[in-house]
């Protein structure tokens, strides 16, 4: 996957676009600039408690035994802007987060005062600042914030709109249209008695999304090269990425990859991928749009698109090409014997379970046309080429697909 990923990077040099959007609307989605703070937060000190702003060294010598007296002149509350200044001798009622008058560098908390008669009593001295958040202290004035790259979160938003960026420059999401290829199939639902319905579009679609993708469903198309020509020339001119599903391997019937050919000016980029299943996942550049093909087996599907589709949205989106901290470790419920494509790194679908706090994984078994085998597991994971056995009780990172495994 590592050479995939290479590929990809310079595939997706140069593809990347812009767009302006407002903060409100920026969740998940990924910084296309620096993001430098143009205010200080809190723009000015602030009290940290509620209780009665001095000057400390007005209360230099107080003890209990020796309190300070102070004339309280004023109150101040969140919804009101107080413009009176505390001078020696004096103190005013602050509530939790107001600025802090003019002439008060501290802050007494108002369980450790005694107020009677319009005077407050300090039982102990003060130092500057006590108390007091200054300004800038959250953010300050000319800090770089986040950098470009950053996946705006919700704690994210709430910052944003607290240093007053109501815009905010991301990469936009890549349009991703996608068909699949058979005579066979239909998407018409009063022609699902008669054909099989086109569910594996659905499918993607979810994933497509969930990657930062925005998909466009082309439909479905017959074997048939002038079809298939038609429909990649639609989806070339409306969208950033094409998607066959279906069509691309080796056979009689299997037109996608000539389809490309007789277009224009096609270069294949990836023919086959050293996975099974999925193995005959293909790319190919078609006036300068990557056509990704993904096999018509659905646990091939789910793999091509893992290993290819995956990695190109997030590039295009401004991400790395592979998502982190989606792998479980688990530990085999049963061995697993695969004898065939020795040479490839091999696909498994497994089942998570947690038992004690600790994750096991089962292995579900079925051909690559099986899809239950997708529907009863949470994820996969990847036995190395040159290993034909994994041990009854060994540990693997299951690997976790965000649409496939519930993130809930």
């Amino acid at each position: 996957m590592s050479e995939a990923h290479i590929l990809l990077r310079e595939i997706a040099r140069g593809k990347r676009s812009e767009e302006t959007v407002p903060v409100f609307q920026a969740y998940d989605r990924v910084l296309a600039e620096d993001i430098i703070s143009d205010i200080n937060i809190p723009p000015f000190p602030v009290s940290h408690v509620d209780g009665y702003a001095v000057r400390s060294e007005d209360t230099l010598q107080a003890s209990i035994n020796n309190p300070v007296s102070l004339k309280v002149i004023g109150r101040i509350y969140l919804d009101e802007v107080y413009r009176g200044e505390v001078k020696s001798g004096e103190a005013a009622y602050i509530s939790t987060g107001c600025a802090l008058p003019n002439g008060a560098d501290a802050v007494t908390p108002v369980e450790r005062v005694r107020e009677r008669g319009g005077y407050i009593e300090v039982l102990r001295p003060l130092h500057p600042r006590e108390n007091v958040i200054p300004a800038g202290a959250d953010v300050k004035k000319g800090e770089k914030v986040f950098c470009t790259g950053h996946i705006l979160r919700a704690q994210d938003i709430k910052l944003l709109i607290d240093l007053k960026k109501w815009m905010v420059k991301v990469f936009r999401r890549p349009i991703v249209a996608l068909f699949s290829v058979g005579s066979e199939l239909t998407d018409r639902f009063e022609e699902a008695d008669k054909k099989k319905f086109d569910s594996h579009s659905a499918a993607i679609s979810i994933l497509i999304s969930e990657a930062g993708g925005v998909p466009m469903s082309l439909g479905v198309v017959p074997d048939d090269t002038n079809a298939i020509i038609s429909k990649l020339r639609e989806g070339i001119e409306k969208a950033d990425v094409v998607v066959t599903i279906g069509g691309a391997s080796i056979g009689e019937k299997d037109y996608v990859l000539e389809a490309t050919k007789r277009i224009g000016e096609s270069k294949v980029v990836i023919r086959g991928i050293k996975v099974q299943p999925g193995r005959v996942t293909s790319l190919c550049i078609l006036n300068d749009k990557p056509i990704v093909m993904l096999p018509g087996h659905f646990q091939s599907t789910l793999v091509g698109f893992y290993a290819i589709l995956l990695p190109l949205i997030r590039l295009l989106s401004g991400l790395e090409p592979e998502e982190p901290c989606l792998t479980v470790r688990a530990r085999l419920t049963r061995k697993i014997v695969i004898r065939e494509f020795l040479s490839f790194d091999r696909v498994r679908f497994v089942r998570l379970m947690k038992v004690l706090g600790n994750y096991f994984a089962e292995p579900i078994l079925g051909n690559s046309s099986i899809a239950s085998v997708v529907t009863n597991s949470d994820g996969f994971i990847i036995v190395p080429c040159g290993r034909d056995i994994l041990e009854e009780g060994e540990e693997v990172n299951v690997h976790l697909i965000r649409g496939l495994y519930p993130f809930k």
